[in-house]
């Protein structure tokens, strides 16, 4: 698949926001998030979430797009408090099924880690992944990614628990 990788922007909104909802809820145990509650919130919630603002530079999604259809997406959230503002976190990274195993994931993860690399004060990035899916896990991993803890029962679906194992990549060297 040739998708082109770029910036998502308020404008992709609605694309973002179904794409969202429909990976939400056939793997409601890859997410943190909830469908239901998701489907919730506005559009204008959404518009938010992709926007840009001068005081979050370490806040972006990008999205794969096939044609015009958005296909995958990935973003980044930064920490704004004075003591972490080093670090930030990947977080909504998916690929619609019918873009899967053509390495799409691993080309939103690049292009996200590039745009990482570029901010200078961003440090070091972390996520999380459920316990159990391995291939994210080793996309995370061939990324640069190691496992610093589990997080047994951190979430909750249909009344069974999994376990987040939590990741960290450091981007640059830094004084101890």
């Amino acid at each position: 698949m040739a998708a082109v990788i770029r910036a998502l922007a308020s404008v992709d909104a609605t694309a973002y926001r179904a794409l969202r909802l429909e990976m939400l809820a056939l793997h409601p145990d890859a997410f943190t998030s909830d469908a239901d509650e998701e489907a919730q919130r506005p559009l204008a919630w959404t518009e938010q979430r992709l926007a840009t603002a001068p005081d979050k530079p370490h806040d972006l999604w990008l999205g794969a797009f096939d044609g015009e259809a958005l296909v995958g997406c990935v973003g980044l959230s930064g920490r704004y408090r004075a003591k972490e503002r080093h670090n930030a976190t990947v977080v909504g990274m998916m690929v619609h099924p019918r873009a899967r195993g053509q390495g799409l994931g691993e080309r939103l993860l690049e292009a996200l880690l590039a745009r990482a690399r570029a901010l200078p004060t961003l440090t070091q990035i972390d996520l999380t992944v459920t316990q159990g899916n391995d291939n994210a896990q080793q996309l995370y991993e061939r990324a640069g990614f190691t496992v610093f803890g589990v997080h047994p029962a951190a979430i909750q679906v249909g009344g069974r628990y999994y376990a987040k194992v939590l990741m960290v990549l450091p981007l640059r060297e830094v004084g101890a």
